[in-house]
């Protein structure tokens, strides 16, 4: 039996009119996912959207499942049947529908509220959900995600890292986190100790090797690494224009880098 899209409506729109009103009032620019992260200090799981203008970060505190989507889809791990965000699109496909945008909208009272933006039969449709959920849908239907300028106004700071890596990200071009255990439970990982990589710099060192976001850093010239701050000590102790041998969880499968690290 084929559904027709037009018979969910009342069930998708009813309800939401003031939201949909402040979202079609509001200006948006685009954003992309940085990364998803763990908030050192309440170890709750965070997206970071990145506006693509000019580099602003806007982390949006999120539950556990839908943090698991969204690292899925971004890092491109194959699961063996779809999960509710593989539903979603697969209904929505099936329909005739397309997913035309992602609009984070407003923060009220430390929530933040969202809406996608479907195509159906040449109109329009304003569906209210969760940003966790519109960024989870967005990524997997490869649709633009926007957020208002107003909750790029209201947006919280960044969560406090324990430490800092100026050697890590210099030489080594890489930005790293501990890997927790919230974290690897996050990400489904039988590795439960190193350092995550959360983002590569275009065309450095690490890149040129191989090394991506979402790799896990379980050695470094043979030193066993727990934490970020073991990942800077060793870098920071190495000559200028060395190489630096990594041991790494690539996709869940263990593999050997080896980098050249300028002065």
């Amino acid at each position: 039996m084929k559904w027709d899209i037009w018979l969910l409506l009342p069930f998708l729109t009813f309800g939401y009119a003031s939201e949909l009103q402040a979202a079609q009032g509001s200006a948006a620019v685009e954003t992309k996912v940085k990364t998803v992260m763990v908030d050192p200090n309440s170890q709750s799981p965070v997206v970071v959207l990145e506006t693509v203008a000019d580099k602003k970060l806007l982390p949006i505190w999120i539950d556990v499942p839908e943090a698991r989507a969204i690292a899925i889809e971004i890092e491109q791990i194959k699961v063996p049947r779809p999960l509710t965000h593989d539903l979603i699109r697969n209904i929505l496909q099936g329909l005739g529908a397309t997913l035309q945008r992602a609009t984070i909208t407003d923060l009220r009272n430390s929530t933040y509220f969202a809406i996608l933006s479907l195509g159906v039969k040449g109109q329009e449709l304003q569906i209210d959900c969760r940003p966790s959920d519109a960024i989870a849908v967005a990524l997997r239907m490869k649709a633009p995600i926007f957020a208002s300028t107003q909750v790029l106004a209201k947006s919280k700071p960044m969560p406090s890292q324990p430490t800092r890596s100026e050697q890590t990200q210099k030489r080594l071009g890489i930005q790293a986190q501990d890997l927790t255990t919230e974290l690897a439970n996050l990400l489904e990982s039988q590795q439960q100790k190193g350092v995550l990589v959360t983002e590569v710099a275009l065309g450095s060192s690490a890149m040129k090797a191989g090394l991506q976001r979402g790799d896990i850093i379980t050695k470094a010239n043979e030193q066993v690494i727990s934490s970020a701050t073991d990942l800077e000590s060793l870098i920071q102790t190495m000559k200028s224009s060395s190489q630096i041998k990594l041991e790494v969880i690539k996709k869940g499968k263990p593999t050997t880098l080896v980098i050249d690290l300028p002065s």
